[in-house]
């Protein structure tokens, strides 16, 4: 089985991990983030950011893990979405929206792209809190890996 290391599990790593779930031939996943919590990405997550602070980028503009931003949001509860000042009944795709939010749906996606990635016969293996310091790239050559 082919190995691949993914470094860092915010938005880059997320649709890296999701892309490979098109190979045909199952392979072993590792993912090293930093973070306590994997799936958020730095710019996303609480340490830095407050609930209202707004993500640059609209949510027409964030390509799906397996839904749209916006259909995730609009499966969110009122009570949910109030924290973050935010009516669902005002959602719509031109939308900026807070950062926070958008890490939630980065995390969510990334939960499920580790699911489906196990359902398809991938090894993962998630290395949360792990700081990546080096890195060795060892290549063999293998016919039967090929």
């Amino acid at each position: 089985m082919k190995k691949i290391a993914i470094i860092g599990s915010g938005p880059t790593g997320i649709y890296t991990f999701y892309s490979l779930l098109k190979n045909a031939t199952p392979l072993a996943v590792s993912v090293f983030e930093q973070a306590d919590e994997a799936g958020v990405g730095m710019p996303y997550s609480d340490d830095d950011n407050s609930r209202l602070m707004l993500a640059n980028i609209a949510s027409i503009e964030i390509p799906p893990i397996f839904m749209t931003y916006l259909d995730w949001l609009r499966g969110k509860s009122d009570a949910h979405l109030a924290r973050f000042k935010v009516e669902k009944a005002s959602l719509h795709d031109r939308q900026f929206l807070p950062r926070l939010l958008l890490g939630e749906y980065f995390r969510d996606g990334f939960l499920t792209v580790v699911r489906e990635a196990k359902k398809l016969g991938f090894e993962v293996q998630i290395h949360e809190s792990a700081e990546v310091t080096d890195i060795c790239l060892l290549y063999t050559s293998d016919a039967a890996d090929d």
